[in-house]
């Protein structure tokens, strides 16, 4: 199952109006994304790392995501492109980036992981590109709000494959899930509301 195409994609085109995110902010702000929007983001976003050499089976790192609607365009975006979205539930970055030949890493620009990663760079054997979320984007990082503004129109790859690794969950050890991936396999609670929200057609709720 592809869910960006298969679910959230087709949304966008039945209801297009229907609310995918609702993202709260500490001091009250609410933010609702459209099933259309996140189409959209996904779209732009996809594009975006596309062009920055993430492809089938890239294994991307996301780090300190689950605070800010991104972490549902940036997921979604891997999916569209079959690459492997990382949670590092105990952040150790370098030895767990080096393991699974980490491609790339998203970060929110104010997780504390990020002097982590930079003081420890010339440790990691595969990393590519370190790419920021929010502002202020930190020094070396590219920042994806930047990089999506120059976002042509994405259309998909015509050798997507059948069965692929959606996720991987890193805990104590690495588990692997492929796209028939079940909602209530882990402890990472985020991912599976987030999963849960999509595929029952509810808004997936972030409070920062």
């Amino acid at each position: 199952m592809y869910f960006s195409y298969d679910i959230i994609d087709k949304r966008a085109v039945t209801d297009p109006d229907g609310i995918a995110i609702r993202w709260q902010s500490p001091d009250g702000r609410l933010l609702e994304v459209s099933n259309a929007d996140l189409h959209h983001h996904s779209d732009v976003t996809a594009y975006y790392l596309r062009r920055m050499g993430v492809g089938i089976g890239s294994r991307v790192f996301m780090y300190d995501m689950e605070t800010v609607f991104e972490y549902a365009t940036v997921l979604t975006a891997l999916n569209k492109l079959c690459a492997t979205p990382v949670f590092d539930l105990r952040k150790q970055p370098v030895d767990r980036c080096n393991e699974l030949q980490a491609y790339a890493i998203v970060c929110n620009c104010l997780s504390d992981i990020i002097p982590i990663i930079d003081a420890h760079i010339d440790k990691f054997t595969t990393l590519e590109i370190k790419i920021s979320v929010g502002y202020p984007y930190p020094r070396n990082w590219f920042d994806l709000h930047t990089g999506t503004r120059l976002a042509r129109p994405f259309r998909p790859a015509d050798n997507l494959p059948k069965k692929y690794t959606s996720f991987i969950v890193y805990d104590k050890q690495p588990i692997l899930y492929d796209e028939t991936y079940p909602i209530d396999a882990t402890g990472n609670t985020v991912l599976d509301r987030f999963l849960g929200a999509i595929r029952h057609g509810s808004a997936f709720e972030i409070r920062q």
